[in-house]
């Protein structure tokens, strides 16, 4: 991602040229719902971050003295708005767990990690249906209104 003074950046870019905002404000226009094209349109100082689909393939290490929770096992998409939601799940479920006499971490970590993957799934749906696909108060995409 090139900044306006041309560098470079691999995660985040504050600053993109101005001509690439007008375009992708003008792309608004043409496929988003006119709301969402407005919140676009007043961005005065939009910057472009990288969404990537994370999640560890494991949650307990150790025995349990190490445990991934939260953001550490996976990452969601910022549209999903779940982050807060997986490390609340996260704390009241190790909690039940650390007050039991017996933890049995293969259970934990197969919720966990069924939680993570469904929470990284559905920011990819989300994600590719808000792209690419019809939006069902935008006709502009596919041409007809949804139903």
């Amino acid at each position: 991602m090139t900044d306006t003074n041309g560098e470079t950046h691999p995660w985040t870019n504050q600053h993109p040229p101005k001509e690439l905002i007008e375009k992708q404000k003008a792309y608004a226009k043409e496929i988003l719902p006119p709301q969402f094209a407005e919140l676009v349109d007043l961005t005065e100082k939009p910057f472009i971050q990288a969404i990537t689909d994370v999640y560890s393939p494991r949650s307990v290490f150790y025995d349990g003295r190490l445990i991934l929770v939260g953001d550490a096992l996976a990452g969601f998409r910022p549209h999903t708005a779940g982050s807060t939601s997986q490390a609340a799940f996260h704390a009241l479920l190790l909690n039940q767990y650390l007050r039991s006499d017996e933890i049995d971490w293969d259970e934990f970590e197969r919720t966990v990690l069924e939680y993570a993957e469904n929470g990284v799934n559905h920011g990819i749906q989300m994600g590719n249906r808000g792209q690419f696909g019809a939006h069902p108060m935008n006709p502009k995409k596919d041409g007809k209104m949804a139903k």
